[in-house]
């Protein structure tokens, strides 16, 4: 292999990884999000709240971890 030769294995795995990363980040973050606004707010959600960036970061990281999910099992 020379320099500009990837190595399919290695970038596989790395993109596991990120998809594992992304799925727990999106339990962590949607888990947070939700009890925050049931405990903290009473359970009505508002927009300035920290806890609803934390449930939309948690949503994004789900999506993306499907979209990167399917689309490594698309490339086998």
């Amino acid at each position: 292999m020379t320099d500009g030769d990837v190595d399919p294995v290695r970038e596989t795995g790395r993109a596991r990884q990120v998809v594992t990363v992304l799925r727990l980040a999106a339990i962590a973050l949607l888990v947070v999000g939700f009890s925050g606004w049931v405990f903290d707010e009473g359970g009505e959600p508002t927009l300035e709240s920290p806890f609803t960036l934390a449930f939309g970061l948690g949503v994004g990281c789900a999506l993306a971890s499907i979209y990167l999910g399917i689309f490594l099992a698309n490339r086998r």
